[in-house]
């Protein structure tokens, strides 16, 4: 029987879109601000010519795995990758103009995971738990470069 999780996880921040649209896909500089590392498999790649389809490597710090391209859109990134038939995921990072923060952003992550195991990722069970911390501590480090790179413009 396939199963079901989701996780969503949004953050406001003191940055305009375009600061955290360009830090977000500026993958050759996240060792300097992230956690996490994602990078085109075909390394010569930019990120606004990757198309669906194509491979990335992920290490997302509680996990490495290659995932594909599914949506590289002007608003929107999204992967889908994992160990299937036991759990698949997909990975979807979006920004918009927030309607609570003045001239800010609103971040959003979101992940529809299916499979054998995913009663695992579920809230409460230790991996949703751990997905959580880890999606919540990446939009952490993304509002604080963002907001870092916004004050150094003014």
């Amino acid at each position: 029987m396939d199963q079901k999780a989701s996780l969503v996880v949004e953050v406001e921040i003191d940055a305009p879109v375009q600061v955290v649209k360009s830090l977000f896909k500026d993958f050759p500089r996240f060792p300097e601000w992230s956690s996490w590392s994602i990078e085109p498999v075909v390394s010569s790649k930019k990120v606004d010519d990757l198309m669906p389809m194509e491979k990335m490597k992920v290490d997302v710090k509680d996990a490495k795995l290659t995932a594909t391209l599914i949506r590289n859109d002007p608003d929107v990134f999204e992967w889908e990758g994992g160990l299937w038939p036991l759990v698949t995921g997909r990975h979807e990072f979006s920004w918009r103009a927030s309607t609570k923060t003045p001239g800010g952003t609103t971040f959003t992550q979101r992940e529809n995971w299916h499979g054998l195991i995913v009663f695992l990722w579920k809230p409460g069970w230790i991996i949703g738990r751990s997905a959580k911390r880890n999606f919540e501590g990446f939009s952490a480090e993304v509002k604080r470069e963002a907001e870092r790179r916004a004050a150094a413009m003014q």
